[in-house]
């Protein structure tokens, strides 16, 4: 017997099982739900060499069908971002096929998901036409959405059927019609929305005759060969708006005209319903299961599908033995591990790299970061167009690969310091051959990632130290713990070159009264947290500030938060600042995710000072000055969170010890995981890939 066969079938048999839909056979139940990236598409909307790799690696990697991002459905309206894939143009047709030829090599299904963003379309990116949806209102950016007529509806209908139609030529095995996320058929949908008179507003069923006439069009055109897929917002998490009973009736009405349903959550109109529909770290994993499992619950026939924070295949094989579901969406645990799929599979789990659901991916690309939280939906002018993953250091470097190819030399490497840099470093550097040592001044790996472990929503992040340490373990690097590294140490290793990763320390602002015996770090409040009083005056409102707000807000504890700016948790993502700053104002209770808007007066132990700055620390609490002038906050300990600072002094110490010296992560420049694990990652690319002469 193989020895991969008994693992999958004894751990998983239901996540392995093949599924038949329609006349197509599915090899498991894990799809990868719908996913845009910016490198993926050109700006004419055709698909790039990086999307083939991207999507490809999916599907080598043990997903059953792989679903693209949004695909625009015309060319005169409906598109609410750039870079979509342009099915209206049959030159699309080139690159689609050659796609689909490469996802299908691994006996993956081919999805391309057809949208159109209705009142969110964006002027910018449709001729300057205004966006037009089920009702003429103002929307929050400023656009003007007007009503469609019976034609508008006649012609966007049309544009669905011929891109499903695009789709099935370019070699696709079915579409996936968004009709949730507050989109158009969405808007048609919502009784918040859909405002109309006429026969398409009122009742569920006017309400649903829109996407109907959608959904009947698409399946005269592509036949009953050709699977649909529907995606619904079950709950839009909004007062008002769609609720799961009647999601699940709107469902009973068009189960006979798709194939598949896949239950996610969320309106636009919430802008913090985006950290749940995409589940952030304050979220439960699977915490939008309720939505699938309330279709099975209710009798629906066809297969159903749940979405949203998915990434440990226990959850998995759970949902589906329970009856929860019939398949697992997943998108952002593919981007950290390309191979969860075949990992599982082998019965080699633990070796999958977890995603933290920081959304780095999704929103530092398109800009999406230190804006408002009004901001619901527009242009950001801050994006990058970079593909950035916190904890996959690969992802978005497929063009890389050619240009780096390893040398054959092996060296000796000491790498000093085992937070997540260093551990990146020295993983990676003896999976390339080399004979690696790593020296961690204290007594366990995972440096500052150590100080996750008694935090409520930071499990994610746990999961993702223990992770990095079990590799370290696995990879036959020689680990000294409580060890101190010293240049002079390090010369007698004799190594060929040293990676230092010292990292940072807090900076302690110069205020006085700041080495009080009431004053403590952020990095340091959770090892004396016996000694920190009920009140709490916290100085710094960067992510680490209010993280730590919430924590203590949580266990109890009366927070004073202080920011010397206007934008607290500025260094943070889009998606995630609207979560922490959502907690910061409302007790954290991650079982509000179904019910969002039932938080409003809910107030947690956090008050926020921002246009303040902290003048003197006192046995009292802190002396502040802000908008209302002078005055003092009382608190019986007060945390610093006003940054960090590189250990330099070390680092330096470093330089001549070994021909190669290579600096990274914090210790270069106080950053965040993304850029620890990058910078980890290329130091052991420079010394395996460089020629040496």
């Amino acid at each position: 017997m193989s020895q991969y066969l008994q693992p999958y079938q004894e751990r998983y048999p239901h996540l392995f099982a093949p599924i038949t839909i329609g006349s197509q056979v599915f090899k498991n139940r894990i799809i990868s739900a719908p996913q845009s990236m910016n490198n993926l598409v050109t700006p004419e909307g055709y698909f790039t060499l990086d999307a083939a790799i991207h999507y490809g690696c999916k599907a080598k990697g043990g997903a059953a069908m792989i679903t693209t991002g949004e695909a625009r459905i015309s060319l005169l309206n409906g598109s609410g971002h750039s870079n979509q894939i342009n099915l209206c143009d049959e030159t699309t047709l080139r690159s689609l096929n050659q796609f689909s030829d490469f996802l299908h090599i691994y006996g993956a299904k081919v999805c391309i998901e057809l949208s159109h963003s209705g009142q969110w379309a964006l002027p910018q990116y449709n001729g300057g036409r205004s966006p037009m949806g089920p009702s003429a209102k103002t929307m929050p950016n400023g656009n003007i959405c007007e009503e469609m007529t019976e034609e508008d509806m006649d012609y966007v209908a049309g544009c669905f059927a011929q891109t499903a139609v695009m789709a099935k030529r370019g070699g696709a095995d079915m579409v996936n019609i968004h009709g949730g996320h507050s989109w158009l058929l969405s808007q048609f949908v919502s009784p918040l929305e859909n405002q109309r008179k006429d026969k398409y507003g009122g009742s569920l069923e006017n309400r649903a005759r829109f996407p109907i006439m959608v959904l009947d069009r698409v399946r005269q055109a592509v036949g009953r060969d050709f699977l649909i897929e529907y995606r619904i917002s079950t709950s839009e998490l909004i007062e008002g708006g769609m609720e799961v009973d009647e999601s699940v009736e709107f469902v009973k009405m068009i189960e006979d005209k798709i194939d598949i349903i896949q239950c996610s959550v969320g309106s636009r109109r919430n802008s913090v319903s985006r950290g749940v529909m995409h589940p952030v770290h304050f979220m439960p994993q699977g915490c939008n299961v309720y939505a699938a499992e309330a279709m099975k619950k209710a009798g629906i026939k066809i297969p159903v599908a749940t979405v949203g924070g998915i990434n440990d295949p226990e959850l998995a094989e759970r949902i589906l033995a329970e009856g929860k579901a019939d398949l697992i969406a997943m998108a952002r645990s593919f981007v950290a591990d390309p191979n969860w799929g075949e990992k599982a599979r082998a019965g080699k789990a633990e070796d999958i790299r977890p995603c933290i659901r920081c959304m780095r991916c999704a929103d530092i690309g398109g800009g999406r970061v230190n804006t408002g939280t009004k901001v619901i939906l527009q242009d950001f002018k801050t994006a990058t167009r970079h593909i950035e993953c916190s904890v996959n250091p690969n992802h978005g470097r497929s063009w890389m690969e050619p240009h780096l190819q390893t040398t054959g030399i092996h060296k000796k490497i000491v790498v000093v310091g085992g937070g997540p840099a260093g551990i990146q470093a020295a993983v990676t550097a003896s999976k390339m051959g080399h004979e690696v040592v790593l020296y961690e001044r204290s007594g366990r790996l995972g440096g500052q990632l150590v100080h996750a472990d008694d935090v409520d929503f930071k499990h994610d992040m746990v999961r993702y130290r223990e992770y990095l340490v079990r590799q370290a373990g696995k990879s036959g690097v020689t680990i000294h713990l409580n060890t101190e590294a010293t240049p002079e140490r390090v010369r007698l290793d004799n190594p060929d070159a040293i990676i230092v990763a010292v990292g940072a320390e807090s900076a302690v602002p110069p205020i006085p009264g700041v080495n009080g015996k009431n004053v403590m770090t952020a990095l340091d409040y959770r090892a004396h947290i016996g000694e920190v009083g009920q009140t709490v005056a916290i100085v710094g409102g960067g992510m680490v500030g209010c993280e730590t707000a919430l924590q203590l807000a949580r266990e109890g504890r009366e927070v004073e938060l202080i920011e010397m700016t206007d934008m607290l948790a500025a260094d943070s993502t889009f998606t995630e600042r609207l979560l922490t700053l959502h907690y910061l104002e409302h007790d954290y209770d991650p079982s509000t995710a179904m019910h969002l808007h039932e938080t409003d007066g809910i107030k947690a132990r956090v008050r926020q000072h921002m246009n303040t700055r902290c003048l003197e620390i006192t046995p009292e609490g802190v002396k502040v000055a802000g908008p209302d002038g002078e005055k003092t906050l009382r608190a019986d300990t007060v945390i610093l969170a006003a940054g960090m600072r590189s250990r330099a002094q070390i680092r330096d110490s470093f330089y001549g010890a070994a021909y190669d010296v290579i600096p990274v992560g914090d210790c270069v420049r106080p950053g965040n995981l993304y850029k620890a694990n990058r910078s980890g990652y290329d130091a052991a690319l420079n010394l395996s890939t460089r020629e040496v002469f």
